[in-house]
This record gives C-alpha cells, sequence and structure tokens, in this order.
C-alpha cells in the first residue's frame, strides 16, 4: 500500500494545481488585481432607444399630415421604406439621399424625415418602426444564451430578462451585468435587482446591441465533484486494483 503513497500525493498535487479551472466557460469575469470600474448608470428617465449600425427601419409616408390615413383610405400613401442602416450611421433614401441616423432616436429619426419630405411633399406624415434590434442574454456561467428581439423602442431591462425566461435559480440578482458601446466606447454597467429599492435599475431601457450577462453564484461542492470525479474514479479503480491484486496473489 505504502507504494501508492507517492502517486496519491503526485495525483492530489495535480488536482490541486487545477483548481482555479472551475467555471471555465464564465464570461465577463475581471482579473484579480486589475483596476477595472464599472461605469456609472445614468438616472432615470433613462435615454430613448437609439438608432444603431445595421438597425432595419420601415416607414410610411403620407401627405395632408396623415388625413387619409386616419379616414381609412391609403391612396394618399405617398410608399414605403424599408432601409438597413451603414456601417457609417448612413442609409440612401429615395428623393433624399444619403441620412445620417445612427444614434437618433425614434422621434428625432421622425421629426428629420418629416423636415426632409417636406421639401416635395405638402405637409407630410411618417411613421416609422425598427425591425431587426436585438439583444443578447447569458445566464449562469455562459453555457446558455438567447438572443431577444426588442419589437418596441421601449423595452427595458425587466422585460428581456423576462422575455429570455427570467433570473436562473442559481442566478445573481445582485449582480447583472450590461456591456454597451456609447459614442464608440465600449462600457460596462452592473445593476443589482436584489431588493424593492433596486427596482428603478430594471426599468433602464436596452439599446440594440447590448449584452446583458447575469451572474450565477458558485455551488462549490457541486462544481468540485463535476470537476474531480474523473480524478477520483481514477484513485478509486487504482485502490480497488492493488486491492484485487494483493488478495489473489497470496
Amino acid at each position: 500500500m505504502k507504494k501508492l503513497i507517492y502517486p496519491l500525493i503526485l495525483l492530489i498535487l495535480i488536482i490541486s494545481s487545477q483548481s482555479c479551472s472551475l467555471q471555465r466557460n464564465k464570461l465577463f469575469k475581471i482579473p484579480k488585481g486589475s483596476d477595472f470600474k464599472f461605469d456609472t448608470l445614468a438616472r432615470a428617465p433613462y435615454p430613448d432607444y437609439k438608432i444603431a449600425v445595421d438597425d432595419k427601419i420601415s416607414f410610411n409616408v403620407m401627405a395632408n399630415n396623415g388625413e387619409k390615413l386616419f379616414l381609412g383610405n391609403n391612396q394618399n400613401s405617398l410608399g414605403t421604406g424599408d432601409f438597413t442602416i451603414r456601417k457609417d450611421g448612413k442609409t440612401y433614401i429615395p428623393l433624399i439621399g444619403d441620412l445620417e441616423l445612427q444614434g437618433l432616436t425614434v422621434k428625432e429619426c421622425e421629426e428629420l424625415l418629416t423636415k426632409e419630405f417636406s421639401k416635395y411633399i405638402n405637409d407630410p406624415y411618417i411613421k416609422l418602426t425598427i425591425s431587426n434590434s436585438r439583444v443578447i442574454v447569458f445566464k449562469g456561467n455562459g453555457s446558455t444564451a438567447s438572443i431577444i428581439l426588442l419589437n418596441n423602442a421601449k423595452t427595458t431591462l425587466l422585460e428581456v430578462i423576462a422575455m429570455s425566461g427570467g433570473i436562473p435559480e442559481r442566478g445573481s440578482a445582485d449582480n447583472i451585468r450590461i456591456v454597451r458601446t456609447e459614442n464608440n466606447k465600449r462600457k460596462v454597467y452592473i445593476i443589482d435587482l436584489s431588493t424593492i429599492d433596486k427596482l428603478e435599475a430594471g426599468e433602464m431601457l436596452v439599446q440594440a446591441n447590448d449584452y446583458i450577462f447575469i451572474e450565477e453564484r458558485v455551488n462549490i461542492p457541486l462544481e468540485l465533484t463535476k470537476e474531480y470525479t474523473p480524478y477520483l474514479s481514477l484513485v478509486t479503480t487504482a485502490i480497488s486494483a492493488y486491492t484485487f491484486f494483493k488478495i489473489f496473489s497470496k
């Protein structure tokens, strides 16, 4: 049995050296010793949704301030549009040309289009929608993710969490991270929804291409069991083989 002591000690050392490998697929970890600081979350009212690169917008252009639209007759409609925002933040609209729409809210975009179309149309009425905006929600250690389409320009963080299935059993409601690009800079916000007085933070509006990560509480016994079961099986097999050998070698 003494011959097994040294191999067992070596195996234990190997297992110990691998302790940092728990939850290797965990996302958005902060390196130890770094001076990273989370960005400050804006106070309510939170900014409205802003049009982003690759967003697809569609709109109707109606003359006479939409009079015919409300009368139920679309014959006075001067056309529809379905356009994608290019990498330069612009899109081409017939009759008007290139317009820079990135960074505008839906209301601001409608006002700009109204101004531009008024050069050619009598008292235009514009109704605009965004069709393909989305955010990505990661839950737990990163093995589960959801792509949530934003059908409403005023979609809140709580609504996105609900659409993704809610916070998982082992999820940390006090450690929700939002990664967002603002003015070509990447920012990371940390949100705490663990108590009722933090509810206001959940009412913030999400933006296109936000990455939302719900931290998972680490279950040490479970993680250790998952990580080291193969090693323990190896030890058990070695001991069983040694015992079997000793019994039949007598």
